[in-house]
């Protein structure tokens, strides 16, 4: 890792430092054996790889709704990450062979799929609490290793932390620009955008990489046109790739017409 992590939770609300979270024990540590019923959950999954076989991933995490996931988005699986995961099946050359970055992994559906889909993957999130969990199921469903690296089939997969906008990006410098890049359900905020497409810009390899954009809970009532917006303020280009699916891709007519302007 190429830095120390920061800690940090990401609610439904919005950012911050970590600074009240409390685990809910009743102070005690001990589970309460006559309160709510157990939190956690088991997700499972079939996904289709391109050598036609189907590999199932189990990931652990919370319950939609529990107080876990109120405190922290990422532990659960919102509507979005399936419905990335599905689209990345049906469009496997988006993976095959391709360097991919994720925002806002959370539990790791859609970067694990696209590890077997055949990308050389970096999983991402700001949030230290999903973090451990990401690499709890990463270690489960795709090999060993350690906190960063994990590798298996003779391709790597990581998982990193990476807080959006500078100068948080300017940190993975070292790193190549990205084929593409996933995110799902990775907009609570208007304040968010910003932040996400200077860092999808940032990373995103010019002329043919592509941004590709799960949306199902419109969190905060934030429109799709704010976020089209915002992509073509950094001279990206929105397409729908199918229902809840936006691709973005670099518009570089529009980008050299403002640079000869300068």
């Amino acid at each position: 890792m190429g830095s120390e992590e920061q800690e940090w939770i990401e609610a439904p609300d919005g950012w911050g430092p970590n600074e009240e979270h409390q685990d809910n024990d009743n102070g005690s540590g001990l589970l309460d054996l006559f309160g709510n019923d157990d939190p956690h959950d088991l997700f499972t999954f079939n996904i289709k790889i391109n050598n036609g076989t189907t590999k199932t991933i189990r990931l652990t995490g919370f319950k939609l709704g529990s107080d876990e996931t109120d405190r922290s988005t990422g532990v659960t699986i919102w509507q979005a990450a399936p419905r990335l995961a599905d689209y990345l099946q049906e469009h496997s050359v988006m993976c095959e062979g391709k360097s991919v970055l994720e925002l806002g992994a959370g539990l790791g559906l859609c970067g694990i799929t696209a590890y077997y889909l055949g990308a050389k993957i970096i999983m991402t999130d700001g949030d230290t609490h999903v973090l451990q969990k990401l690499r709890e199921n990463v270690r489960q469903n795709c090999g060993s290793g350690d906190n960063d690296a994990m590798t298996a089939d003779n391709n790597a997969i990581e998982c990193r932390q990476l807080l959006w906008g500078s100068p948080h990006m300017e940190k993975f410098s070292e790193l190549e620009k990205f084929d593409t890049i996933l995110g799902a359900d990775v907009i609570y905020t208007e304040a968010s955008i910003p932040p996400l497409f200077d860092t999808v810009a940032f990373f995103l390899k010019k002329p043919r990489g592509r941004f590709v954009l799960s949306r199902y809970n419109k969190w905060s009532n934030v429109d799709d046109e704010v976020i089209i917006k915002a992509a073509k303020e950094r001279f990206m280009h929105c397409t729908k790739g199918s229902e809840g699916i936006y691709i973005f891709h670099w518009n570089e007519t529009e980008e050299n017409e403002q640079t000869d302007e300068k």
